[in-house]
């Protein structure tokens, strides 16, 4: 239903809408949460029985500035082949400063972690094949 037109401009959307988090779903918690600490240099901030999904632990990763920004969400039974397709996230974005994004490929090149580098992007997979994207500032 298309609401009625009026004579006054409408309010602007607000600018007050942020990105909480992303949410990604893994076959292996330990793993992933190992690769984004590790190698993608999030940090830990808590490991803990899933508040919304009975059974499931979650992992709750942080970013520079002390956000959560990244929840890992344990589902093992991704791995057998007769789980259909579920919606997915098509690539999660970060952002490093100029001096950690080259610290992050020195980290991919030592742990010979496989990525591409395209016009000061990195795109690397994490454990279980999810695209990053982290464009250096």
């Amino acid at each position: 239903m298309t609401p009625p037109p009026t004579d006054t401009p409408t309010d602007p959307p607000s600018t007050e809408v942020r990105l909480d988090h992303a949410s990604v779903m893994t076959t292996d918690l330990e793993a992933a949460t190992d690769f984004y600490v590790t190698l993608l240099g999030l940090t830990l901030r808590t490991v803990e029985d899933d508040p919304v999904r009975e059974g499931r632990k979650r992992a709750m990763l942080g970013d520079g500035r002390g956000y959560a920004v990244l929840e890992l969400i344990e589902m093992p039974e991704m791995e057998h082949p007769t789980v259909p397709g579920r919606g997915g996230i098509h690539h999660v974005g970060f952002r490093l400063p100029d001096r950690d994004w080259h610290s992050l490929r020195s980290r991919l090149d030592a742990a010979d972690y496989e990525y591409r580098e395209v016009k000061n992007r990195l795109f690397v997979r994490d454990t279980d094949g999810l695209v990053l994207e982290i464009e250096q500032e």
